[in-house]
C-alpha cells in the first residue's frame, strides 16, 4: 500500500516538475532573465502569504489520518471545513498586502512599472489561493490513503497549467499576459481535485469547525508553521538576497541553478510522501515501537533512492543545462553542483522528519528548520556582499549540512535509536552513489560544456547511461531498493550470518 501511494503521489508532482522544465527555456527565451528574475521573486512574496494560515493547510492531511484510523468521520469534515476557511482568510488579506507592496518592489526591481507588477503580484497570490482550495480537496484522499484520485487531478491540473503557460508564451512576450493565463489555469484545476475529493467521501463533504478541533489542530500546526516559515526562508530567500544584492539578473541565472536543484530534491522526497499519513495511522494503532522498523528499513530505501539522483545531476551539469536550456547562462554549470550536494546530505533527514511529523512531534521538525534558516541567512547575509551569488551558496551549503547534523542526533534521542540506525542507510549508500560517480565526472571534464544541444543530450544519454545502470544493478544486489525497483534477475546479497 505505501509503494503505491508513493507512486501516485508521484505521478503527479513529477509531473508539475517536468512541465516546469519544460517550460523554462521558452519562458525565459520570450520572457528574457529579466521577466524571468521579476516571476521569479514576486512568487516568492506571494508564498510567504502562506505564513497566514498559521500552519493549517499543511496539518489537514496529518489530521485526517488520525481521525479516520479512529473512525471520526465528523472530524475529518471539520478539518476540510476549517482548511477551506484558512485559505480564504489568508488570500483575501495577502491581496491587500500585495497591492500596498507593488510601488517599493517596482523602484526596487525596475523591469516593469507599479501597475504591471501589481498585477503580477496579485495573480501571484490568486494562484496562491486556488491551490490552496485544491489541497484541502486533495487532503481527504491523502489522508486516508487513497492517493490515486487526488493525484490524477492533481496531474490534469498541472497539464493545463503547463498548457495555459505554452499558449501565453507564444501569443505574447507580456508577463502580465502569463501571469493571467496562469490564473486562469489555477481556477479551472480545482475542478478536478473536487471531483476527486467527491468520489471518495460523501456529503456532507465539509463542516464548521468546533473550538475543541481548532484548538487541536492549532497546537500542531503552530509548531510545524515555524518550520514552515524557516523553508520559506531556506528556499525563497537566497533569490530575494541576490535580487537586491546584486542584480536581477544574477537572481534569474541562480533561479536556473535551483529548479535543477529543487526538481532533483521534490523527485528525492517522493520517496517519503506517503509516509506521513502512514506514520501516523500506524503509530496511533500500533504505538511508538514502530517506529524503529520504519527509520531504519526507509532510510535505507530513500537514501537508496534519492542519493543517486542529486549526484547524477552534480556530474552532468553542464551537459544538463545545454540540454535543457541551449546554453548554461552565467554560473549555473557551477551552481548546480554546490546546490545539489549541499541538499544531498539535507535529504537524509526526510525519513526521521516525517515519522517525527507522522507521531505528533513538528516541533523536533520545525526547531531543525528554524536552526537552519538563522544559519542560512546569517550566512549569506555576511558573505553575500563580499562573494555576491557564491556567498548565498555557501551559507546555504553550511546552514544545511550543520543543521541535518543536529537533526539527527535530536531525532534519534527523542525515539531512543542508535547511530547505527542512521549510519546503515546513509553510509553505503552514499559510498555506492558517489563511488560510481568517477566515470560521468571524467567524461564531463574532459569534455567541458558543450556548445549546443546537438551535443550536449548525446553526452547527458552516455552519461546517465554509464552511471544509472551499474548503480541500479548493484544497489539491487546489495538490497538498497524496493522489491518493485529493483534490477531484473540481479540476486539480492543475502543478510549477514544467514546460510
Amino acid at each position: 500500500m505505501l509503494f503505491k501511494n508513493t507512486l501516485a503521489q508521484s505521478t503527479g508532482i513529477l509531473a508539475g516538475y517536468v512541465f516546469s522544465f519544460l517550460l523554462a527555456p521558452l519562458m525565459i527565451s520570450r520572457l528574457g532573465l529579466d521577466k524571468f528574475g521579476v516571476w521569479a521573486v514576486t512568487g516568492a512574496f506571494a508564498t510567504y502569504a502562506g505564513l497566514l494560515d498559521l500552519g493549517v493547510g499543511r496539518s489537514l492531511i496529518r489530521f485526517i489520518a488520525v481521525y479516520e484510523a479512529d473512525g471520526r468521520e465528523r472530524r475529518m469534515q471539520e478539518c476540510l471545513g476549517l482548511g477551506l476557511i484558512a485559505v480564504t482568510v489568508v488570500g483575501a488579506v495577502a491581496l491587500v498586502a500585495v497591492t500596498a507592496l507593488a510601488p517599493f518592489l517596482s523602484e526596487q526591481i525596475g523591469v516593469l512599472d507599479t501597475d504591471q507588477i501589481r498585477v503580477v503580484l496579485l495573480a501571484s497570490v490568486a494562484i496562491f489561493t486556488f491551490n490552496g482550495y485544491q489541497g484541502v480537496f486533495d487532503a481527504l484522499g491523502l489522508g486516508i490513503r487513497r492517493m490515486i484520485p487526488p493525484n490524477v487531478s492533481t496531474t490534469i491540473g498541472v497539464t493545463v497549467n503547463f498548457t495555459a503557460s505554452v499558449i501565453a508564451l507564444l501569443l505574447s512576450t507580456s508577463l502580465v499576459v502569463y501571469a493571467l493565463a496562469n490564473v486562469a489555469a489555477a481556477a479551472l484545476a480545482m475542478i478536478p481535485s473536487f471531483l476527486a475529493m467527491r468520489y471518495l467521501w460523501r456529503r456532507p463533504y465539509w463542516s464548521l469547525p468546533s473550538w475543541e478541533l481548532v484548538k487541536e489542530v492549532l497546537a500542531y500546526s503552530l509548531k510545524d508553521q515555524v518550520g514552515w516559515i524557516a523553508d520559506l526562508v531556506n528556499f525563497q530567500t537566497d533569490k530575494i538576497v541576490i535580487a537586491f544584492a546584486v542584480d536581477i539578473k544574477a537572481a534569474a541565472i541562480y533561479e536556473i541553478a535551483s529548479r535543477v536543484v529543487m526538481g532533483v530534491r521534490g523527485a528525492a522526497v517522493l520517496t517519503v510522501s506517503a509516509m506521513v499519513p502512514t506514520a501516523a495511522a500506524r503509530i496511533a494503532s500500533e504505538g511508538r515501537q514502530v517506529v524503529a522498523e520504519m527509520y531504519s528499513r526507509y532510510t535505507l530505501r530513500s537514501c537508496g533512492i534519492s542519493f543517486p539522483l542529486f549526484v547524477l545531476a552534480s556530474v552532468t551539469a553542464p551537459f544538463l543545462l545545454v540540454s535543457w536550456l541551449g546554453e548554461a547562462p552565467g554560473d549555473s554549470e557551477l551552481l548546480v553542483p554546490f546546490l545539489t550536494l549541499a541538499y544531498m546530505f539535507n535529504i537524509s533527514t526526510a525519513v526521521g522528519s516525517t515519522i517525527a511529523l507522522g507521531a505528533g512531534h513538528p516541533g523536533v521538525v520545525s526547531l531543525n528548520s528554524v536552526i537552519i534558516a538563522i544559519l542560512n541567512v546569517l550566512l549569506t547575509l555576511a558573505l553575500a556582499p563580499l562573494l555576491g551569488v557564491w556567498g548565498v551558496v555557501g551559507g546555504t551549503f553550511l546552514a544545511l549540512t550543520l543543521g541535518s547534523v543536529w537533526f539527527t542526533w535530536r531525532f534519534l534521542k527523542l525515539f531512543g535509536l542508535a547511530l547505527g540506525s542512521f549510519v546503515s542507510g546513509v553510509l553505503p549508500t552514499a559510498a555506492l552513489a558517489l563511488g560510481l560517480a568517477v566515470p560521468p565526472a571524467l567524461l564531463a571534464l574532459a569534455v567541458g560544456t558543450p556548445d549546443g544541444r546537438a551535443t550536449a543530450i548525446p553526452l547527458l544519454a552516455l552519461s546517465t547511461l554509464i552511471y544509472a545502470v551499474p548503480y541500479w544493478y548493484l544497489a539491487t544486489r546489495f538490497d538498497f531498493l524496493p522489491e518493485k525497483l529493483r534490477f531484473p534477475r540481479a540476486r539480492v546479497a543475502a543478510p549477514e550470518g544467514s546460510a
